[in-house]
């Protein structure tokens, strides 16, 4: 399952060109052991190994991906928020130096980064469940696997770049613990610490939340209006009386048809023996009536309503033939050489036939 993480690492001395854009050939990520906070407070160990790391397709995608200051509330840089969150670019792939990974970056804006000195590195990748012990003697529980670079933060000093930040799956970082920015916040009435990305996402929801409030308020305030108004045409809509007894009509006759269609349903359901048919949608226990004629192999994905209505039909029609041979064969218990029905085929069979006939059809019927 892909997850996200982000890693830290400290910003070297860079120089400014002419047109004040800061340039920099800056270590941005290393290989090596990671260790990780769970949601329960228990730790984990994620090691990065260089065949990882230096794979060709990662190095390839640090090119052209965006810098931000801090990483974006929503985790990644997408075509929809990098307008509003970019200082800068990778201008190079990743290449390997050692044990880290190093690209050229230039930013457009230094002014933006404020006191922030540190490079956070934000990617996306899979973790396999594989424990083990790396080459310099740390033991691991998990790899890492699959790692596609999606943005470059400029992060606070005050990591001084030591491990990854905070994951977007919910893990966080503690190779500094004491030095872990912690936020309080109140949920329920209950105080809790929390770091502050997490303050920040709450915050965003609870802003949501008043606004959707606010948005209710006006609806509710627009509802009265329309009622008011609805109450002032009264007299207007007991002229079209007809018209509203017809709507009624019409609407009971819908509800009569669908209690109709349910109620055969549901016998069909129980000619086919189908459980619990009446916990059922029906396109479900039409779905099932299906499958109790060819088998469970049938495949119902991607199917359109009118091909499983058509489908549905035909598994009723081939369950009704199937009993008119059964009464037959009890009505004329003749030798098979003499039975009128000898040549009837089972549901099965003609439907095998139907599917060889279609194939045959181009031949002109041969």
């Amino acid at each position: 399952m892909p997850v996200m993480r982000f890693d830290s690492v400290s910003l070297p001395s860079a120089r400014v060109d002419a047109d004040g854009f800061l340039h920099d050939q800056p270590i941005l990520t290393r290989t090596g052991v990671f260790t990780y906070r769970n949601p329960d407070g228990t730790v984990r160990r994620e090691y990065r190994p260089p065949e990882e790391v230096f794979r060709a397709d990662s190095l390839a995608s640090y090119k052209g991906k965006p810098i931000t200051i801090r990483h974006p509330p929503e985790g990644e840089v997408t075509q929809k928020n990098a307008r509003k969150v970019s200082v800068g670019t990778v201008i190079s792939e990743g290449r390997q130096d050692g044990e880290d990974v190093r690209a050229d970056i230039v930013i457009h804006d230094p002014p933006a980064m404020g006191s922030n000195r540190e490079l956070s590195l934000g990617y996306r990748l899979n973790v396999d469940a594989i424990p083990g012990v790396a080459p310099d003697g740390q033991a691991y529980e998990y790899v890492q696997r699959d790692i596609m670079v999606n943005h470059v933060a400029v992060v606070p000093a005050a990591r001084a770049g030591r491990g990854a930040r905070l994951n977007l799956d919910g893990d966080e970082v503690f190779d500094n613990e004491e030095e872990k920015p912690m936020l309080k916040i109140r949920l329920d009435g209950i105080e809790y610490d929390a770091a502050p990305e997490v303050v920040n996402f709450l915050s965003k929801e609870t802003k949501r939340a008043d606004e959707a409030e606010g948005q209710a308020t006006l609806i509710k305030r627009n509802l009265d209006s329309v009622t008011a108004e609805r109450d002032g045409l009264k007299s207007k809509v007991d002229a079209h009386s007809a018209e509203l007894e017809k709507l009624r009509k019409d609407s009971a006759d819908a509800v009569a048809t669908a209690v109709k269609t349910r109620v055969e349903l549901l016998s069909t359901a129980t000619g086919f023996r189908i459980d619990k048919a009446d916990e059922m949608t029906d396109q479900e226990i039409k779905i099932a009536v299906i499958k109790a004629v060819r088998g469970d192999s049938f495949d119902e994905k991607g199917k359109s309503d009118a091909y499983l209505d058509a489908a549905f039909d035909l598994s009723k029609a081939d369950k009704r033939n199937d009993a008119m041979v059964d009464q037959r064969k009890k009505a004329n218990p003749l030798p098979d050489a003499q039975r009128t029905d000898a040549k009837e085929l089972s549901s099965e069979e003609r439907r095998q036939k139907m599917i060889e006939d279609q194939k045959n059809a181009y031949k002109g019927g041969k």
